[in-house]
């Protein structure tokens, strides 16, 4: 992940040299969201700071500022408001988390003319017990040649959604202290926030060359 002025942030998707050419067109998009939209993740400052009191210094102010941004979209009252005031949010902020990302990239992939674009929720699942685990862990999935493909702008992924389950163990360990190595992960649809075709388009034409 590539992102501007941000100590805090996980290293740049990788290239992918010699993969299928629809993985590198969504690297390409997760990296645009992430060079476009410069942020700083107030879920990953939490779990890279370990002392104390910079949690709060860091950690805290930016939720702040990232409850407030959702605020003021959750009171919108079309999809095309929604995602106008998210841009000029994030683009104000300069704070974003895995939902938020995840949205611009939505509309990326629209953009593309992608097949069953839609925002997925990461869960894992105890083959024993039979319980789901719910992850607060939101990306963008679509449909290529019967293949399912995952965007994480967050964590910069971009692949095929099988190798993103084994990419996603790798790291939660680093990120879940009590992570369950046992758990099945799996990709379930979200909630989302549909755009006519129209909207995108004058969205688009406003904020040339971020969500094109």
């Amino acid at each position: 992940m590539n992102v501007s002025n941000n100590t805090f942030a996980p290293s740049s998707c990788q290239t992918f040299t010699g993969r299928a050419a629809i993985i590198k067109e969504a690297d390409k998009i997760c990296r645009s969201v992430n060079t476009k939209f410069p942020h700083i993740s107030p879920y990953l400052c939490w779990h890279q700071i370990k002392n104390p009191e910079k949690h709060y210094n860091i950690f805290l102010p930016l939720w702040d500022k990232l409850d407030k941004m959702r605020d003021a979209i959750y009171d919108t009252d079309t999809a095309y408001d929604y995602y106008d005031v998210l841009i000029k949010k994030i683009k104000k902020n300069k704070c974003a988390n895995c939902d938020d990302l995840s949205d611009i990239v939505y509309l990326k992939c629209k953009n593309k003319n992608y097949e069953d674009v839609r925002l997925i929720q990461l869960n894992g699942f105890d083959p024993v017990t039979k319980k789901r685990v719910k992850y607060d862990h939101v990306a963008v999935e679509f449909t290529y040649k019967n293949r399912k493909i995952v965007i994480d702008p967050l964590f910069g992924i971009a692949d095929f959604a099988s190798n993103c389950i084994l990419k996603y163990k790798t790291i939660f360990r680093r990120f879940i202290d009590d992570f369950d190595e046992n758990l099945r992960l799996v990709l379930l649809k979200s909630d989302d926030v549909k755009i006519h075709p129209d909207d995108l388009k004058d969205l688009t034409e406003k904020y040339k060359g971020l969500i094109g």
